[in-house]
Formats: C-alpha cells, structure tokens, sequence
C-alpha cells in the first residue's frame, strides 16, 4: 500500500458500509484513501498488525498510515 494513503476498512456484506464507501469515493478527488474489506485478505491482515479484533467490527475502520 502506499504510505500516504488512508485505508478505509469497511463490511463488505453491508449495504450501508458499501453505500458509504461509494460516497466517499465520489468525493475523493485528491484519491487519498484505499478501500478493503474487513473480511478480505488485506483487510485481515491489517486488523491484526493493530491488535483489532475482527469480531467486534462490523462497520467501517479507518486506518491512517
């Protein structure tokens, strides 16, 4: 990933997290943020190199690089 970017974690399974995450791509004209799953690949491992625990998130995680 690159280092400037924030990484939005968001439910993947969730209307409401994919409608957020679509909103703020339609804002996002700098591009500064990522996006991943939390129940991703990438999404886990990001989780767990900041000790979050996956089974208590269910929305959105904004990880700041």
């Amino acid at each position: 990933m690159e280092q400037q970017k924030k990484i939005i974690l968001f439910d993947g399974v969730c209307n409401l997290c994919n409608g957020f995450v679509q909103f703020i791509i339609k804002r996002d004209a700098q591009d500064v943020f990522r996006y991943a799953s939390l129940q991703s690949k990438i999404g886990q491992k990001l989780l767990s190199e900041r000790h979050i625990d996956s089974s208590k998130i269910d929305s959105v995680v904004l990880i700041e690089l």
